[in-house]
């Protein structure tokens, strides 16, 4: 039996972007909403698949569940993919049900690109969207509170996000077909289950047309986003640049654009770009603040950001003999010869005679002191040069010097040479380093 309003209200949004007979691949678990959302596909002379995942985390209730699950595929004729996960495999920093998600979501999608289907569907319903708006406003929602569940993303399509529960279940009512519900839905352990059942219902009953309004509001918000997010875009430059380790945001934008920029930038959540936030707002230079894969660190003009194996590099010593040479030295491209050099971002100049071959190119450590030229034999540490020259975050952390093969530092790169190699007017040849950071020469 159909139900055309509902059909309608499938293939509306569907055909535009994966008309039929297209193939797909539906997230099922038996319950009331993957049942319907694949008889409805079928209907819409899709080719429809099944892709099941039994956790094993309700005993015998999960046993039955996927006998259900095959008996239907059976009776149906579809195909049926199903995978097993161990609870072991369940452990993670942020739950249990985050850690089912990604390893379901990742199967799925490698199952789309093996079987060489056109998509994969979920079933989430217009429910689901206010529940999800509803659980983000309990956890301190952002500008972009009103996105919740997106009609489509990449591969993913959610073909019921604007149909209503009630809907879905009259149709298969109405086809006398059975489904099987998960007791874990019901249970108030959940966050997501205390706003199903005790927060969602009492706010409809004050105002039954709530999900218009909320429907009304969603779609003012996507055309505020796309305006928002367009300025954002335009402003970005402004503030960004990037780095060889990753990009620096300088001065102090606003906190929505900071927060925009952050999350474009290192694809970072919204809570984690508002403690980065924290960080240029509070913290003094020198700050870190680790964000795997990245570390972020406070300057004195801003924040920075890059990969945190980037942050202690393991860059061997780099031999530096008197004949020409190009190398590449972690972030740093580095050429060496006899002459004056060509201009370049960071190059140092010696006297060929005073020099003990070969040089040695480092990161400079704590400790390490030069006594530079125009200095008179005076010695500096070479972390209070690279304050003054302004090397801070990576940079600092890059930093190199040059010794000779005696172990004597004779240079710090961006500032000057020792006082005793520097070249004179009696100076017959000299030999030179020119480096450039992330750029080639």
């Amino acid at each position: 039996m159909n139900s055309p309003a509902l059909i309608q209200k499938v293939r509306s949004g569907l055909y535009r972007v994966y008309p039929p007979p297209a193939s797909v691949l539906v997230a099922f678990s038996g319950g009331p909403d993957s049942v319907a959302l694949a008889l409805l596909l079928q209907e819409l002379q899709y080719e429809v698949h099944l892709a099941y995942v039994n956790h094993g985390l309700r005993g015998e209730e999960s046993l039955r569940e996927a006998a259900w699950v095959e008996d239907f595929a059976r009776k149906r004729g579809l195909p049926l993919y199903v995978r097993e996960i161990a609870p072991a495999q369940l452990q993670g920093a942020r739950g249990l049900h985050a850690a089912a998600r990604r390893l379901r979501y990742q199967w799925m999608k490698n199952l789309v690109q093996e079987q060489g289907l056109t998509f994969a569907a979920t079933a989430h319903t217009w429910d689901d969207q206010l529940e999800t708006w509803l659980y983000r406003l309990t956890r301190a929602a952002s500008l972009w509170h009103w996105e919740g569940i997106p009609y489509r993303r990449g591969i993913w399509v959610r073909p019921l996000l604007y149909c209503q529960r009630r809907e879905l279940i009259a149709y298969l009512h109405a086809q006398s077909q059975p489904f099987f519900l998960d007791r874990s839905n019901y249970t108030p352990r959940y966050l997501r289950n205390q706003i199903r059942w005790w927060a969602l219902p009492p706010l409809l009953r004050i105002n039954p047309s709530l999900p218009k309004f909320w429907r009304l509001r969603y779609e003012l918000h996507r055309l505020q986003k796309r305006r928002i997010e367009k300025l954002y875009y335009q402003l970005m430059p402004h503030f960004v640049e990037k780095r060889p380790y990753g990009a620096y945001i300088r001065a102090k934008p606003q906190r929505d654009l900071f927060t925009f920029i952050a999350q474009n930038l290192w694809r970072i959540s919204f809570s984690q770009a508002q403690k980065l936030y924290s960080l240029l707002q509070n913290a003094h230079s020198g700050k870190r603040m680790l964000i795997e894969p990245y570390i972020f660190i406070r300057t004195p003009q801003g924040v920075e950001g890059g990969e945190a194996i980037l942050w202690e590099p393991a860059w061997g010593i780099l031999e530096i003999p008197p004949e020409p040479v190009q190398y590449q030295w972690g972030l740093w491209h580095v050429e060496a010869g006899r002459g004056i050099p060509s201009p370049a971002p960071f190059s140092l100049v010696w006297d060929e005679a005073k020099l003990y071959f070969p040089l040695r190119l480092r990161l400079w450590k704590q400790g390490d002191r030069l006594q530079p030229a125009g200095m008179e034999g005076h010695s500096r540490k070479v972390s209070d040069i690279l304050r003054e020259i302004g090397f801070y975050g990576f940079m600092r952390q890059h930093a190199p010097v040059v010794e000779d093969s005696m172990g004597t530092l004779i240079a710090v790169v961006g500032y000057r040479t020792s006082w005793d190699t520097a070249p004179s007017s009696e100076t017959k040849e000299s030999f030179y380093l020119r480096l450039s950071y992330g750029q080639p020469l």
